[in-house]
C-alpha cells in the first residue's frame, strides 16, 4: 500500500511516499481503507521530535480518518465491512497517511449515510476535544465567558460554537490580523490580534473588571502564564498544547494569585470513561448531522503532497482543517 513515511524527526522534508505491506488488524481492531486522513499540529510535532509522547521510527503519521471498513479483528462485532466510518488511529502502530490504516473498534464510529467522508475526517479530534473540554475537563454553563486562544484554528472554531451552543461568551485571541472573522461568524463576542493588542485588558475589559471564567490554551510559550491575569477568581485555565513552545514559570504563585486552577487535557484519556466518551461521540455526530455545527475545512491535498501540507499547517495560515485525499468517495 502507499504511505506517507517519516523515517526520523525532521522539517516537512521528511514525508516521504513509500510502498508498506498492508496491516491486519488485531484483536479490537478495524482495517480501514482510508478515503482521507487528516493533518493536526500533533502529527507537526511528532515530525518534529517534539511530541510529548515518544514516537517509534520510522512513523506513519496520521490520527483520524474517514473511510470504508475493510476487515474485522478478532472480537469486533461491527461495524461491518463497507461501512462508512470516521475513526481515531489512538496508539495504533499505522497511522492515517496510508492507503489502509488499522484502528481500535471503539475509536470508530459509523456516518450517517448524508454526511460525506471529508466531514467524518475532519470531525473526531477537533469536535471530541472541544466537547470533552467544555463538559467533561470543565462544565461550562450559559452565561460563563470563555476565553479560546487560536480561536481560528480547528479546535478554537469548534470550541465557539459549543460554547455558544451552551450559552456561554466567547473571546478569542488570534496570532494575525483577519484569522479570527470565521470565529466571529460563528458566535464570538470580541477576537484580539496578539500583536496588536493586549489579551489580557481585552478580557478584563468584556468582563467589568472580574475576568473569565475559562480560558483554553493551545499555545504555551509565554502566553499560557499572561493568561492566568485573565481569570476571574477561582477560574480555570486548561492547557491542550504547547505551538508557541513550552511555558516556565512559578505554578504554584501563579494560582495562589487569584486561587485558579490549571489542567491539562489528552482526549484519549477520555476513552477511561467509556459512558462519557460514546456520549460525546453520538452527541457530536449528530449535532453535525443536524446542521447544528460546522465542521470547518480549511483545504484537501493529495495524499503525495503531505509535505506541503504540513508547511501550510505550520505557516498558521489555515482557518480549520486540512485533510489529505487519499481515495475517491
Amino acid at each position: 500500500m502507499r504511505a506517507i513515511v517519516v523515517a526520523s524527526p525532521g522539517g516537512p522534508e521528511q514525508l516521504r511516499l513509500a510502498d508498506l505491506p498492508q496491516p491486519a488488524p488485531g484483536p479490537g481492531q478495524l482495517l480501514v481503507r482510508v478515503a482521507y486522513a487528516s493533518c493536526n499540529w500533533g502529527d507537526v510535532q511528532k515530525r518534529q521530535g517534539v511530541y510529548p509522547t515518544p514516537v517509534a521510527w520510522p512513523a506513519v503519521l496520521g490520527g483520524e480518518v474517514s473511510g470504508w471498513v475493510e476487515a474485522l479483528g478478532e472480537g469486533v462485532a461491527g461495524p461491518g465491512p463497507g461501512t462508512r466510518v470516521a475513526a481515531m488511529t489512538g496508539a495504533s502502530d499505522t497511522g492515517g497517511y496510508a492507503d489502509y490504516a488499522v484502528v481500535p473498534a471503539e475509536l470508530a464510529v459509523a456516518l450517517p449515510a448524508a454526511m460525506p467522508l471529508a466531514t467524518g475526517a475532519a470531525f473526531p479530534t477537533v469536535s471530541l476535544t472541544a466537547w470533552h473540554l467544555l463538559h467533561t475537563a470543565h462544565r461550562l454553563r450559559a452565561g460563563e465567558v470563555v476565553l479560546i486562544h487560536a480561536i481560528g484554528g480547528a479546535v478554537g472554531l469548534m470550541a465557539t460554537q459549543m460554547a455558544v451552543k451552551i450559552g456561554a461568551r466567547v473571546l478569542g485571541t488570534v496570532g494575525r490580523p483577519g484569522k479570527g472573522a470565521k470565529a466571529l461568524a460563528l458566535g464570538a463576542q470580541r477576537i484580539v490580534c496578539r500583536a496588536e493588542e493586549d489579551f489580557v485588558a481585552a478580557a478584563l475589559e468584556e468582563t467589568g473588571g472580574a475576568g473569565v471564567d475559562l480560558v483554553i490554551d493551545s499555545l504555551g510559550g509565554d502566553i499560557l502564564p499572561k493568561s492566568f491575569a485573565a481569570l476571574r477568581h477561582f477560574g480555570r485555565l486548561i492547557n491542550i498544547g504547547e505551538a508557541a513552545g513550552y511555558p516556565d514559570f512559578p505554578v504554584r504563585e501563579t494560582l495562589y494569585r487569584r486561587s485558579t486552577s490549571f489542567a491539562g487535557f489528552e482526549l484519549l484519556h477520555a476513552r477511561r470513561l467509556p459512558r462519557t466518551w460514546r456520549q460525546g461521540m453520538e452527541q457530536v455526530v449528530d449535532w453535525i448531522a443536524a446542521g447544528h455545527i460546522q465542521v470547518p475545512i480549511a483545504a484537501v491535498m493529495p495524499l503525495a503532497q503531505a509535505a506541503q501540507g504540513h508547511r501550510a499547517l505550520e505557516g498558521r495560515a489555515l482557518q480549520g482543517k486540512l485533510l489529505f485525499q487519499v481515495a475517491q468517495e
